[in-house]
């Protein structure tokens, strides 16, 4: 029913026991742990040339946050062989640049709570090149790991990122046009294509809902055991190995690695089978369990988001009626959906705090347009938002507009009502396949 860890701001739900996912398992300073070892061999322009893999014992002698290893290797203080890990990251980070994966940095929030379990801050997490270290060197593990089980002829669970559908595509087409921005739909998709995308775009807000609208379009990744590759990555095998403790699909890898490398070890006890690799059993439902960790997966995503809204409205449940910052990052027929700046909680603008005028909602080029007055509310804008509700219980954030003359930097003028053209077609202005909101669908 578990098929990896799940993490909260007070708590991690451990998909093993704790006893082995906080202790036996766990990395600590000065302890010997049994470990699978992965020993990659890395050129200078970052292909891993070979690879194997063993069983290990392992003691670290320190453990340090990744702030704490970026601070040291900017400030000259590292150890040896931290400043070789380094050196061989500029190699991977070569390989991944020539590899031009999919690139989107995309905030991420972060709660810290105080000692006694309350909110102390919420702030968007600094992408350090700590990370990226730690990120590539895991790239090529799980790369080595896939890689290494087809030469053995032995069942692989990969991870599979599969390319957007067309559907997808032609919504994101329709999209990037009301920034008169192109999406040629006849040549090969492909993660670069949309980097280079990205990169040709000038404003950073613009850039960040492209960037957000990219993301959109992509596929959800999942695990099986036929293989599709890693659209995303730009990989043509992929699997996890890196995280046996917190995900079910790694310790499958790792098992499938003890088989086909002959690293099977006696049981505890003579009357005992060695029973680390994978059993014939297991071989037959790796369909059923790739797609049995893939829902696990996907719940425990949902709930990570969703723990995330109600912190986020209970730390601003006391903050009623302050207008803050916001940008808007949805609309439809019934309202605007925005997000506050400095903390990215999203929240719904009802279409009735507007204005007592008609609104009108052109769905392809995600505008609200006013009847009488053409006041005009697109994807982007930046406004000035009062927060009218939080409730921590849902996680739902409410705002209304600070005054009639809260928006800034709005995205293109006003459409005329009734004009053909691009958007605003049919009776009274509004798309002819749009009804007007007051009325069921």
């Amino acid at each position: 029913k578990r098929g990896n860890s799940v993490y909260f701001p007070d708590r991690v739900v451990p998909m093993l026991p704790e006893v082995l996912s906080a202790d036996v398992c766990s990395l600590r300073a000065g302890a010997d742990r049994a470990a699978m070892a992965c020993h990659l061999e890395i050129a200078a322009d970052g292909r891993v040339t070979s690879w194997r893999f063993t069983r290990a014992l392992v003691r670290i002698s320190e453990v340090i946050a990744y702030e704490e290893a970026q601070r040291r290797i900017d400030a000259d203080e590292a150890r040896e062989n931290l400043i070789h890990l380094w050196g061989a990251w500029r190699c991977l980070e070569q390989a991944r640049k020539d590899r031009d994966p999919l690139e989107l940095e995309l905030p991420e929030r972060r709660v810290l709570l105080d000692d006694a379990g309350k909110i102390r801050e919420i702030a968007l997490r600094e992408r350090l090149d700590a990370h990226r270290v730690v990120e590539d060197f895991m790239i090529a593990a799980n790369v080595a790991a896939a890689k290494a089980l087809e030469g053995k002829v032995a069942p692989v669970v990969y991870r599979i990122h599969e390319p957007p559908s067309r559907e997808k595509l032609v919504a994101l087409k329709d999209y990037l046009a009301t920034f008169d921005r192109k999406l040629a739909l006849g040549q090969v998709i492909t993660p670069g294509l949309f980097n280079r995308m990205l990169k040709d775009v000038a404003d950073e807000s613009e850039k960040a809902l492209i960037m957000e609208a990219v993301l959109r379009s992509q596929t959800q990744a999942y695990y099986g055991p036929r293989n599709a590759g890693h659209f995303g990555l730009s990989l043509g095998s992929y699997a996890h190995f890196t995280s046996p403790i917190r995900r079910y699909a790694d310790l499958l890898v790792h098992r499938a690695l003890v088989d086909a490398y002959g690293l099977e070890q006696a049981a505890p006890r003579s009357d005992l089978p060695p029973t680390s690799g994978l059993s014939d059993r297991d071989r037959a439902d790796l369909s059923r369990v790739s797609e049995a960790i893939s829902a696990a997966e996907r719940r425990a995503m949902e709930a990570e988001r969703e723990t995330i809204d109600r912190y986020v409205a209970a730390w601003l449940s006391s903050r009623v009626g302050e207008v803050f910052d916001c940008r808007i990052t949805g609309v439809q027929r019934f309202g605007l959906f925005a997000t506050i700046l400095s903390l990215g909680g999203d929240g719904l603008v009802p279409v009735s705090v507007l204005g007592a005028e008609r609104f009108f909602h052109d769905e392809k080029a995600q505008v609200l347009e006013g009847e009488q007055s053409g006041t005009r509310y697109a994807l982007g804008d930046r406004l000035r938002l009062r927060l009218a509700e939080a409730n921590p219980l849902t996680g739902a954030l409410k705002f209304e507009p600070e005054d009639s003359t809260g928006r800034i930097e709005p995205r293109g003028a006003p459409l005329p009502l009734g004009k053909k053209g691009k958007h605003f077609t049919g009776k009274r202005g509004r798309p002819g396949n749009i009804r007007h909101q007051g009325r069921g669908r």
